[in-house]
């Protein structure tokens, strides 16, 4: 009651609920904003009477890129729209992007996910564990994950490398190994990091963060290893034993970072938040927010999808436990490739007539992940996006619940007592981690699943949305099922943490759309066209019967929208919520009732039913061909940056003229690798803090030889000797000494890279003291593998119980196991990592170690996609590939329409060095570069020789522009990089004319 009274002027001096009270107070006008990734949602709430309501809700994209880059002017937008569209005054007269002045009657406040949200990069030692756990921690902490490293991820660690060049992650998590386990391995992952050079995503911030939440032990080495790179904070192991996770630590630590660092780089952000009247949260905190006030007030466990163009988010809320995951690569547009991917096509066809031209699917799917704001322009097209939404939407779930939940019965919990124990031997039993809480639930005990995102928002038909979510979750028991129809979740879980009862009344009567109640039973033995159930739906005027078989598929109606009495009398053997026989509710939602086996079964029907097909289906080659842009090409001088993947050498320098054939850098040998030496650990030597200062031969930044004392325990006296007491350990690598542990006795050496290319011989047998037909025995390696200096080549236990191992001397493959000498060779013989020119030009900056720039004359043109490394050579202009004798040495062929398989062959029988074309059917791609598109981070494929899309997939003919220049520029030298990055900073594959007249 004091508080209320207070008359002062500065509001940080009232108590917070009393803050919130006045900031509320004589505001008729509630603006909401919303700066996502792509567009900015604005909505305004006006108060009529007592209550507040939708006054207006407009669209505008989020303003990050060049040139207008800053998130002001996509808000100032959004505004002007609202005051233009509802005839509504927001803003002062004199207000602009840079200067958002309000009225006096209108509350201002703001989520954010711009710039793609929180991108997470997670590192951790290995899949199953500490990266699992990883990927755990970013998505409760509300994060993107870029993509997951460990050691047994099955990339090399240049293809680690590149990778990671790519990506631009807000954060990167980095984890692994139990507390005073081994640090070795984490090293290596951090080095192949640190060659990476990842760069954020906007330009004017120089490091990344990093958050280390492994090996509470290797923290020291971390710290050495990144302290010139990223800005690093350490927090306790997410993983502090095999059986234990510690998560919420690292959560903290990355939501304070997003909000304190990463939401700041936006461009503009700063300005922002200082003209919002509360806290600005990020997008997804803001969505379970509302989640949670539904759940609450409710009573009830809700499952909710977002689908996006690039990702689908999946929150839950399930008994009282709120968790969130995104699939950062299932999306409707950039991602929607990689749905089909990872689904397969075959899933994806199952919601289609099966008559329906596979090319035609492919087609349409590899256009709309080209062209990502194309709009489905009849029922077809839009059948197969509702069919990739289904798949997104079913895989993100699985995802969902195997990153939060255990499935098997653990212990105890096989003990607890079941309410419906017929119903739970059906279904899969889902636990919580936290598994001292005795929390359990099935898909069945879900009593909401709403749908977001623009394919379910916003589509016209409320069949599509409710098979869209019921298809995709595979709802069991009787479950409602919403849509967010506007997307306003985010925005009012905003709005809840300023007056929560304002938010929850919108959120229950306009934010959300009833779409059905789904009833889908479960059954003992699935036999086709059983008797399942009998339903009632009774109202004042008339009463309707229904009979039930498994394989039907009913949607009931409820054309009067009042309410009626529903009675679900169901067969033996078949069960809902639980195991009783009867149910009664009453509702005036429709009913969907669905026992089919799958979710798929007999879907070829149900499209039918949804979709008008009867009209002409839409040629793609008319439909994408609005979308596509031609700009004018322009000569002149332009600069192309040749970098090696990770330091290496680079062979010219400034002023230099290159040619194409000129080599620029190579990186010689893989990236060094780091040593870790535990001395304390070998007890042999009798090592302690106390001694191991005046026992080490050695000193930071020393190079050592191989074979070389780093550390010698007493002295070589004859009498110690004789006694034992003197030891000695043996560098098993050429060097050099990074750092020096004292406390835990750890040497880490750094692998000095002089590999000698000549044959190295072992005498192994004499080593082992064996016959040399028995070498092969006690090999620790075999023929043809690659070995380190210092791992072990063989060894063997002596009949003394002595061991004998036998170190390599050298780097290289074991090119020869010889029996009869008893000796083995070693050679490196891997090929140097080489980039060259491409161009003619001259070197006007070198970055040493790292990469070349050069400026040519010219003109720059741009593919839409493209496959495959960098190529050379001259232009070869044809309106037709007919043998491979018509190919000429070293072009790159330019075919001005759709390339097939037949003429791919041609080419690379002919040894083509490159391919320009328009298009080419997703099926005959899919067939030359051996595996489904997925994320379009492309370039680095196996393939003869590098291909670039002009326009895109089916039968599109190049543009006339492109065409033209192509053509009159016959015989001209050309440079080609197939190279290509469709999210997260777009690069398309470049075409450089060389022309010096």
């Amino acid at each position: 009651t004091e508080a209320r009274k207070m008359a002062v002027e500065n509001i940080s001096q009232i108590p917070f609920w009393a803050q919130k009270e006045k900031l509320w107070a004589s505001k008729s006008k509630i603006l909401i904003t919303d700066v996502g990734s792509t567009t900015t949602k604005a909505l305004l709430l006006e108060q009529v009477g007592d209550k507040y309501e939708i006054g207006g809700l407009t669209n505008t994209p989020t303003t990050v890129e060049k040139p207008k880059e800053n998130v002001n002017i996509g808000v100032y937008n959004a505004i002007r729209e609202l005051e233009t569209g509802n005839k509504v005054e927001l803003l002062l007269p004199d207000s602009d992007f840079n200067n958002l002045l309000f009225r006096d009657d209108v509350l201002f406040l703001s989520t954010s996910s711009a710039g793609g949200g929180l991108q997470i990069l997670v590192i951790g030692l290995t899949l199953f564990d500490s990266a699992s756990s990883g990927k755990r921690t970013a998505y409760g902490a509300g994060g993107v994950i870029l993509d997951t490293f460990a050691i047994d991820d099955k990339r090399s660690a240049l293809e680690q490398m590149q990778t990671m060049a790519i990506l631009h992650p807000d954060i990167i998590l980095m984890a692994g190994g139990v507390n005073d386990g081994a640090v070795a391995p984490l090293l290596r992952l951090g080095e192949i990091l640190q060659y990476a050079r990842p760069r954020p995503k906007f330009g004017d911030k120089s490091m990344i963060p990093l958050i280390f939440a492994g090996n509470e032990s290797a923290q020291s080495y971390i710290a050495g290893l990144f302290k010139d790179q990223f800005e690093i904070y350490f927090v306790p192991n997410i993983r502090p034993t095999m059986q234990m996770e510690n998560l919420q630590p690292a959560r903290d630590k990355i939501h304070k970072l997003f909000m304190e660092n990463v939401m700041e780089q936006a461009p503009g952000y700063s300005l922002l938040k200082t003209i919002t009247a509360d806290d600005i949260i990020p997008t997804p905190s803001a969505v379970i927010n509302s989640l949670q006030i539904i759940s609450e007030k409710m009573s009830e466990n809700i499952l909710s999808v977002d689908i996006g163009g690039a990702t689908t988010d999946i929150f839950s809320n399930i008994l009282g436990e709120y968790h969130r995951t995104v699939c950062a690569n299932y999306g409707m547009s950039y991602s929607i490739s990689n749905v089909l991917k990872d689904s397969g096509f075959e899933n994806i066809k199952d919601w289609l007539p099966q008559d329906w031209d596979d090319d035609y699917i492919r087609n349409y799917i590899g256009n709309k992940m080209l062209y990502p704001t194309y709009i489905p322009e009849d029922d077809f097209q839009l059948a197969i996006e509702h069919a990739i939404a289904r798949e997104s939407i079913k895989m993100s779930l699985i995802q969902h619940l195997q990153m939060n939940f255990n499935t098997r019965e653990i212990g105890f919990l096989e003990k607890i007592k079941n309410n419906h124990q017929n119903l739970e031997k059906l279904t899969e039993t889902f636990y919580f981690e936290k598994a001292l809480e005795k929390k359990k639930f099935h898909i069945f005990d879900i009593n909401i699943m709403i749908g977001a995102g623009g394919i379910l928002s916003h589509a016209e038909k409320k069949e599509h949305s409710l098979t869209m979510i019921t298809d995709g979750f595979c709802p069991q028991g009787v479950t409602l099922i919403w849509k967010d129809s506007h997307f306003i979740s985010p925005h009012l879980g905003k709005l809840s943490a300023v007056n929560e009862a304002v938010a929850s009344d919108i959120l229950e009567n306009s934010c959300f759309e009833k779409l059905a109640v789904s009833i889908r039973p479960v059954v003992k033995k699935w036999k086709e066209n059983r008797p399942a159930m009998k339903i009632t739906a009774k109202t004042s005027l008339k009463t309707e019967n229904y009979s039930i078989k498994t394989g039907d598929y009913l949607y009931i109606e409820n054309k009067d929208l009042g309410k009626r009495e529903y009675h679900l009398i169901l067969e033996k053997g078949f069960y809902l919520n639980d195991d009783r026989a009867e149910y009664r509710f009453v509702s005036e939602l429709p009913l969907l009732i669905d026992v089919r086996e799958k979710p798929d079964f007999a879907s070829e029907q149900i499209a039918m039913d949804l979709y008008d097909f009867n009209k002409k289906k839409q040629d793609l080659e008319f439909s994408f061909a609005k979308y596509f842009l031609v700009t004018e090409i322009l000569k002149g001088k332009y600069q192309i940056k040749i970098s090696l993947p990770y330091v290496g050498e680079i062979m010219v320098k400034k002023n230099d003229q290159v040619d194409p054939d000129t080599l620029i850098g190579e990186n010689r040998y893989d990236p060094p690798r780091l040593y870790v030496l535990s001395l304390f650990d070998k007890t042999y030597l009798k090592l302690n803090p106390e001694n191991f200062p005046s026992s080490l031969l050695i000193k930071e930044g020393q190079e050592v030889k191989y074979g070389q004392r780093i550390v010698e325990v007493g002295s070589r006296k004859l009498l110690d000797e004789i006694q034992f007491q003197h030891y000695y350990f043996e560098s098993p690598i050429r060097g050099r000494v990074e750092k020096i542990n004292f406390d835990s006795g750890t040497i880490i050496l750094r692998e000095i890279q002089d590999y000698s290319t000549r044959p190295k011989t072992v005498k192994l047998a004499k080593k082992l003291m064996v016959k040399p037909s028995l070498i092969a025995r006690y090999m620790k390696k075999m023929e043809k593998d690659f070995i380190y200096s210092g791992e072990i080549l063989a060894s063997r236990i002596l009949d003394n119980k002595i061991p004998v191992m036998i170190p390599s001397p050298t780097t290289g493959t074991l090119t020869k196991v010889d029996l009869e000498t008893g000796n083995v060779t070693i050679k490196y013989d891997k090929q140097p990592y080489e980039r060259y020119a491409g161009v003619k030009g001259k070197i006007i900056d070198v970055e040493p170690g790292n990469s070349a720039t050069i400026e040519y004359q010219g003109y720059n043109l741009q593919g839409i996609i493209g496959f495959g490394s960098d190529a050379w050579g001259m232009i070869q202009f044809m309106e037709e590939i007919s043998t491979p004798k018509d190919i000429k040495n070293d072009s790159i062929v330019v075919y001005p329409g759709r390339i097939d398989s037949a003429r791919l062959q041609i080419l690379k029988q002919a040894k083509a060095k490159g391919l320009i074309c328009a298009s080419i059917n997703n099926s005959d791609l899919v067939e030359f570069i051996g595996n489904e598109i997925g994320v379009a981070l492309t370039g680095n494929e196996n393939i003869p020789f590098p291909l670039i899309l002009t326009e895109g997939f089916g039968n599109f003919v190049m543009n006339p522009v492109y065409k033209n220049v192509l053509g009159k520029m016959n015989e001209k030298q050309i440079y080609i990089d197939g190279h290509t990055q469709i999210r997260a900073g777009v690069i398309r594959p470049k075409i450089i004319i060389l022309d010096e007249n």
